[in-house]
């Protein structure tokens, strides 16, 4: 694997050594902090769901027991048929014997109708008209277990005080055989949410539509800051986070518990939710900041242990590169095999300082003979040059042509070799004063007094030698076959630097060229050396190339 990722140093590859070990681990490391901490916050929720169910059911089994409790007495009566002066003496024994049961209202079908109340606020006109509201309200549907009575279940305050209401009458509804209403203080309700230690910060509470709470739990009654903002419940248990009276925003959860007004509402913190946080956090960065001890450690030991020594070859190699004679250092404390690299680096030093010392000797005297072998050509060219002109001059009618060509092409390479070797050493030819000197001496010696040659070079374009060479000889031959064409007064010729930093020549002339002219042989050859290619010439051009410098 590191070899596939190519570490072209040695601390490199060993501390990516280390990172293919350490990456993982810490990848494992957070996806098991990640799994506990979803985990943990799962069994949070499912808790929080539980005490709300809890209080639910708790709330549903006091309802059902008050008024299993209502429809004995209801049943005593009915059974012992007695009058209303006899209905509400034992109504009134009922209330005495069970605490916190405050009225009861009867009314049977036969017409006997009795009322006892032990609170003088409570009378039998308010709570005759509350019956008659009760009955006209919806029901609760049926819990688990069988029918008793059709019942309601209410929170009304009767005399500036809330009380519980529970409303029932006989399963069969035409006609109806009974109805009663028994008022209850809700503080009877206490017993049912007496569950246990309340969560430190988790407050419970029967809560009637419109926030009125009935029976709280963890908080006082009259407090209602911990209420959300806006109330929010439905027939399912529903848990989300809200924002409070308060302004801050907590988890609140709810649960229906009497269809349509009454439902058990639950204020929890984010203490638990936050433990879960932290210790997520604690699972995340102590194996973490583990991990980047051990790589801290293992950089370090690696750095005075192995690098260190490898670097002071690394530095001797670098300034050797730079024309230095330094050699790496060797101490006994350094590792026996980096140690035996070191020597035999030394070692190949030396000898190469003793191998370089001859080589630039060897170097100069072939500097030396190349430089006169360069002035030798150029001069020898020259003199070549000289006897064509000379030549040409003392020959009539058709060899002074063919001895001014032959002229011409000397005159290419001589003038490439002058201006490559203008400064001592072999280098580039600017292609802009080698094509005008190239023309200038073509027009001089081969075109006829009618004749013009139109040279326009737009480029700072470099060529080497042996490049620049068959470039001029391309432009000889082109300007040579655009002289000679049949009728021809005017020769163009253009070289230009594109677009994309290649050269282009454009070669035209206004006369017919002769069949065969330029050679087309000769010009594929040097086409070939100079890496040109041949485009489509427009109307008039006769060679069109571009190539790249």
């Amino acid at each position: 694997m590191i070899r596939a990722l190519r570490f072209r140093t040695v601390r490199a590859r060993l501390l990516a050594l280390m990172v293919f070990v350490i990456v993982p681990v810490a990848a494992m490391s957070i996806v098991l902090a990640f799994t506990t901490y979803r985990s943990v916050n799962a069994s949070i929720e499912a808790a929080q769901i539980q005490s709300v169910s809890n209080y639910a059911v708790r709330t549903r089994l006091w309802f059902r027991g008050s008024l299993r409790t209502l429809v004995a007495t209801v049943a005593s009566i009915r059974s012992l048929q007695q009058t209303s002066e006899q209905c509400g003496t034992l109504a009134k024994n009922v209330l005495a014997d069970i605490e916190g049961y405050q009225a009861l209202h009867i009314d049977l079908a036969n017409g006997i109708s009795c009322f006892a109340s032990k609170d003088a606020g409570l009378t039998e006109t308010g709570i005759s008209s509350l019956a008659v509201a009760q009955a006209g309200k919806a029901l609760v549907q049926p819990w688990t277990g069988p029918g008793i009575a059709n019942a309601r279940f209410d929170a009304e305050t009767i005399g500036g005080k809330l009380h519980l209401v529970i409303h029932a009458r006989s399963m069969q509804s035409d006609p109806v055989r009974w109805q009663a209403t028994l008022i209850v203080d809700p503080v009877l309700l206490d017993q049912a949410f007496e569950i246990g230690e309340a969560d430190r910060g988790s407050f419970f509470a029967l809560i009637k539509q419109g926030q009125k709470v009935v029976v709280a739990r963890g908080i006082p009654e009259e407090d209602t800051s911990w209420l959300p903002l806006q109330e929010r419940f439905s027939d399912q248990l529903t848990r989300e986070p809200l924002q409070a009276s308060g302004g801050a925003t907590f988890t609140y959860a709810s649960q229906l518990v009497a269809e349509p007004d009454l439902y058990i509402l639950a204020r929890f913190d984010d203490a638990a939710t936050s433990a879960a946080l932290y210790q997520f956090l604690v699972l995340c960065i102590t194996p973490l900041l583990t991990l980047l001890l051990l790589f801290a450690t293992y950089a370090r030991v690696i750095q005075s242990d192995v690098v260190r020594w490898i670097k002071g070859i690394e530095d001797a190699a670098r300034v050797r590169a730079l024309n230095g004679n330094v050699l790496a250092p060797v101490d006994p404390t350094m590792p026996e095999d980096i140690r035996l690299v070191a020597e035999a680096f030394n070692t190949m030093v030396t000898e190469g300082n003793k191998r370089e010392e001859a080589l630039r000797e060897t170097l100069g005297t072939n500097q030396y003979l190349l430089k006169e072998l360069n002035h030798r050509v150029k001069n020898s060219l020259q003199v070549i040059q000289s006897y064509l002109s000379i030549s040409r001059r003392q020959r009539p009618g058709i060899e002074q042509a063919h001895f001014a060509e032959t002229e011409a092409m000397v005159q290419v390479m001589s003038t490439a070799y002058r201006l490559a070797l203008i400064d001592g050493t072999m280098r580039p030819v600017s292609m802009k004063p080698f094509a005008e000197e190239v023309i200038a001496n073509i027009a001089s010696s081969l075109r006829q007094k009618d004749q013009w040659i139109d040279v326009k070079v737009e480029t700072a374009a470099s060529l080497a030698v042996d490049r620049v060479i068959p470039f001029g000889l391309i432009l000889v031959e082109a300007i040579i076959a655009g002289l000679r064409a049949s009728d021809a007064q005017l020769v163009r010729v253009r070289v230009a630097t594109i677009n994309d930093g290649g050269v282009e020549v454009i070669i035209s002339t206004d006369g017919i060229l002769k069949k065969g002219s330029p050679p087309p042989r000769i010009i594929a050859g040097l086409a070939a050396q100079l890496e040109a290619t041949s485009h489509t010439a427009a109307s008039g051009n006769f060679l069109q190339w571009t190539f790249m410098p």
